[in-house]
């Protein structure tokens, strides 16, 4: 009985590097194309995106669950602040999403959902935390290298 188990049947990892991506170029781009919307609800999107900072993963994926998360705070608030931010650690790094506004979950809840799946693909993770005065901050979590 042959063992479908050995070692020279699993594929080899692929060869190619994963590019670099910085995460304040990124959210400059997304922030411009959502910048009508927001203007149209009174609101104002801040990058405060640490210049410096850039991950290891597919640009594409890693642009639809940035851009989900900030895209999803401007559509569900109205004179409000939007607050791009990373915060790095010993953890990894988060990117925060503060918004002051009011935050629709039921809507928003199934998009996260669509983007915490695109986020494990590419090892990171999606976090809320509730804050005073009906404040929400929507992170998505990326481990350092090597974690």
């Amino acid at each position: 009985m042959k063992n479908y188990f050995q070692q020279d049947l699993v594929p080899a990892a692929p060869t190619f590097s994963t590019p670099s991506v910085s995460l304040h170029h990124m959210v400059s781009r997304l922030q411009a194309g959502l910048m009508a919307e927001a203007v149209d609800k009174k609101s104002l999107i801040i990058n405060d995106v640490d210049k410096d900072l850039s991950l290891c993963a597919d640009e594409d994926v890693l642009a639809y669950v940035v851009g989900g998360i900030i895209s999803n705070a401007v559509y569900s608030s109205s004179n409000s602040c939007i607050r791009v931010e990373t915060i790095r650690d010993e953890n990894g790094i988060r990117l925060c999403v503060r918004n002051n506004g009011a935050f629709s979950y039921h809507s928003n809840m199934i998009s996260l959902g669509n983007m915490l799946q695109a986020a494990r693909r590419i090892g990171g993770g999606i976090g809320l935390q509730s804050e005073a005065g009906g404040r929400l901050t929507v992170m998505f979590i990326f481990p350092l290298a090597g974690e």
